[in-house]
């Protein structure tokens, strides 16, 4: 049977720096941005 090995070491979350980036989502809810997404695109909505 094979024995189970527990690490006690924590996974710490890097920080990303993204210059000239000012959100995260790729999308924005503003239908006159360039970036607009419709919030239920292909849903039959």
């Amino acid at each position: 049977m094979a024995v189970k090995q527990t690490s006690t070491e924590k996974k710490t979350k890097v920080k990303v720096s993204r210059p000239g980036i000012h959100a995260k989502s790729g999308s924005s809810k503003l239908k006159t941005s360039k970036n607009y997404k419709k919030p239920y695109a292909g849903g039959g909505r």
